[in-house]
């Protein structure tokens, strides 16, 4: 079960921990590798489309857009003004100009247009009817395109039980389900596929769409 606090106040913790979300991640034990890992399990070439549910700060537009080239595109939207607002700053200082941000509810979402591949970073865990989400995000899939969930969560072992009750001190400050199992979620749309690293604390699940029959 995802995040039981109302959108709207996770969305104004976001809003409060913005400016210093990037000094955050050490505590979280987030690291480049595993954003880079995302990017890569997206499977995607130069002149990709992606779209990211709950982009944050734009953490992961690096890889993204190292992943799609400079004729691809790379689309984020998140609940929460304020970690737009530095998603923005970033756009700006790296003068990238084919990233585009919009604020929506995830389990609203809404484009009229497709993508070939859709990544959840850090982001599934946190967003309260993220199966909804993830159904949404699915549906402006092209045929053959992938949705990735890179995420964390207590590990079913004798480290997770160790790890239980720091997980649930650090939710107080980054709201989110450490419990959350989107391979279970979304077996429903096809067979997910997921690798676990850094301990089993972090997974990427992956999820191809069928591709046309002819």
């Amino acid at each position: 079960m995802a995040s039981q606090l109302p959108l709207a106040q996770i969305t104004r913790r976001y809003d409060r921990l913005a400016r210093v979300y990037a000094w955050l991640e050490p505590l979280f034990a987030i690291h480049s590798g595993a954003r880079r890992r995302a990017a890569r399990a997206l499977g995607v070439n130069s002149g990709a489309s992606v779209l990211e549910v709950g982009c944050g700060t734009g953490r992961n537009f690096p890889y993204l857009l190292e992943a799609v080239g400079p004729t691809g595109r790379v689309v984020g939207i998140d609940a929460s003004p304020g970690m737009l607002a530095e998603a923005q700053r970033l756009i700006k200082r790296h003068q990238w100009s084919n990233v585009e941000l919009h604020r929506q509810d995830a389990a609203e979402l809404t484009r009229g247009e497709t993508f070939d591949a859709a990544l959840f970073s850090l982001s599934y865990s946190v967003i309260p009817a993220s199966r909804t989400a993830a159904h949404r995000a699915w549906d402006l899939l092209r045929p053959g395109g992938r949705l990735v969930v890179m995420d964390a969560g207590v590990p079913d072992s004798a480290l997770g039980r160790i790890l239980d009750p720091v997980a649930r001190l650090l939710v107080k400050l980054a709201p989110g389900d450490p419990y959350s199992r989107p391979w279970e979620d979304l077996d429903d749309l096809d067979a997910p596929h997921t690798e676990r690293f850094l301990l089993g604390i972090y997974y990427v699940v992956v999820i191809t769409k069928p591709a046309e029959v002819p």
